[in-house]
């Protein structure tokens, strides 16, 4: 028998799984995503109590076991309070679930983003959302190993406040008045230094920043998610 393991995170997506059973997808401290097999969660009696405790934005503390890259979760207890989330609060709190659900390597350790996410949690609660969710995005893409710099150009050279650039996947930013043909870029990739460098120093208070963060958090992310829409925007609609 597979010796039992535990660990503590938060629950980012859960689906049934034939008449009582369901498949939960975790954020672990430890072991990073990982999804549990729990049987007879939807019975009565204890394996049900369980089940009431499989809540988005709960920290719980699960044992699990297993010879298998699926493993059986064992025991779930809360690890501390719920993290309530209302309204938009909610709706951002699901797209970041959907965000690491979708990204996040399997069982790959990620003590860093699962702070981060807890901490971005927190903000949500607070009433910061846009600011909170670009930090995010730029966080979980340093954790995929594809963090932008937004000081520099694809050259090394500092960004200047004055110059505008073309963002290009793998490349960084590349400077348009050096380009052959600067005319002919895609205008949703175009941005101006000095958005950049607020980025850079997290100031999203002016507007046009905001979107220009928004903006370059899809085009940075879209290579990692692939065709298929994220159901969570969806609720923002």
């Amino acid at each position: 028998m597979a010796t039992a393991k535990s660990d503590t995170g938060y629950l980012l997506h859960l689906r049934p799984y034939q008449d009582s059973s369901v498949l939960g997808d975790f954020l672990l401290r430890e072991h990073g995503r990982m999804t549990l097999l729990f049987k007879g969660i939807k019975k009565a009696g204890k394996a049900g109590q369980k089940g009431r405790l499989l809540q988005p934005f709960t920290p719980l503390y699960i044992t699990f076991a297993g010879d298998h890259e699926l493993k059986t979760g064992r025991q779930i207890e809360a690890a501390g309070a719920v993290i309530s989330l209302q309204g938009k609060q909610l709706f951002c709190g699901l797209y970041m679930n959907e965000l690491l659900a979708r990204t996040i390597v399997h069982q790959e350790p990620c003590p860093q983003l699962l702070g981060m996410y807890e901490c971005s949690l927190g903000a949500l609660s607070n009433g910061s959302l846009e600011p909170v969710l670009r930090e995010f995005e730029y966080h979980l893409l340093a954790e995929l190993g594809y963090q932008i710099d937004f000081t520099l150009d694809s050259l090394g050279e500092p960004i200047r406040v004055q110059d505008h650039y073309l963002y290009v996947p793998d490349e960084g930013f590349v400077l348009i008045s050096a380009l052959i043909h600067p005319a002919k870029t895609v205008s949703n990739a175009r941005f101006r230094g000095q958005e950049l460098l607020a980025i850079a120093q997290g100031c999203y208070d002016d507007a046009e920043v905001l979107r220009a963060a928004k903006r370059l958090s899809r085009l940075a992310l879209s290579p990692h998610l692939g065709n298929k829409p994220l159901k969570s925007r969806e609720l923002f609609q």
